[in-house]
């Protein structure tokens, strides 16, 4: 079933089996997750298996307005760009306050008498540092390829898009 071609698992998944949704998803699972890992150097590795959660649910909802007038991955990749997009605006507006109620961090807790310690959400400085740098690397050796040798390698490497395609 594996090999099983795109029409066929749609329309398999359409019909509400089981097993064709876990290979839809285990098809594309990972090449999402390398794409949406792409989109941005800010990603943590838990900001894109939420992004990925958040899109295969979307694709399980919306499967029925797949046309069919492009690959299944490719629209996949689509929903996963606008999930990552909503979610980092949703992380910018959480660090604007995002309606949230604004903790003082010179108030003191009521029962305690002691100062709260709010907890960081965002990635520590060494893994910003670090996907800062790995990002930085694969930039500057892909540069040194140049097109359009370049552009075949990211998609076939970050969206897993083989080399006829």
């Amino acid at each position: 079933m594996d090999s099983l071609p795109e029409s066929e698992l749609i329309r398999r998944c359409r019909a509400g089996e089981g097993a064709a949704w876990d290979m839809l998803f285990d098809r594309h699972y990972e090449p999402a997750a390398r794409f949406v890992w792409q989109l941005s150097g800010t990603f943590s590795r838990e900001d894109v298996e939420e992004i990925c959660q958040e899109t295969f649910l979307a694709v399980v909802q919306n499967l029925d307005q797949f046309s069919g007038q492009s690959q299944v991955q490719t629209w996949i990749f689509r929903v996963a760009a606008n999930k990552a997009r909503d979610y980092r605006d949703r992380t910018n507006a959480a660090k604007r306050g995002g309606g949230q109620t604004v903790l003082s961090l010179n108030a003191e807790d009521s029962e305690t008498g002691l100062a709260h310690d709010a907890p960081s959400q965002a990635p520590s400085p060494d893994a910003i540092l670090s996907q800062a740098e790995h990002a930085g690397l694969v930039r500057a050796a892909l540069e040194q390829v140049g097109e359009p040798c370049q552009e075949v390698i990211q998609l076939r490497y970050f969206a897993d898009l083989s080399y006829d395609e």
